[in-house]
């Protein structure tokens, strides 16, 4: 069952155009896309990215920004935190 899930993904990756990202990118990306004004330190925060440090998940996100899947926009609440979002395309 766990092995079907995991093709399912795999195919599911590949359909979005996901599957050249590594599995940290992918895992950030996921979190981007699901948690509202995603930043990196709630990134860090979370209990799934304690395994990965902070240099880990920052060099993760410069990817995701440099290959436009994620933009980063100034919080108008904390003018040093910068917004994390999909870019749909």
């Amino acid at each position: 069952k766990l092995f079907e899930l995991r093709r399912s993904l795999d195919t599911y990756e590949r359909e979005m155009g996901f599957d050249k990202l590594s599995e940290v990118e992918k895992a950030v990306l996921e979190f981007v896309m699901h948690a509202k004004d995603a930043n990196i330190t709630k990134i860090t925060k979370d209990q799934y990215f304690l395994k990965y440090s902070l240099s880990t998940i920052k060099r993760a996100v410069g990817v995701l920004l440099s290959e436009n899947i994620i933009a980063a926009t100034q919080s108008s609440a904390d003018k040093r935190s910068m917004i994390l979002s999909y870019n749909l395309k």
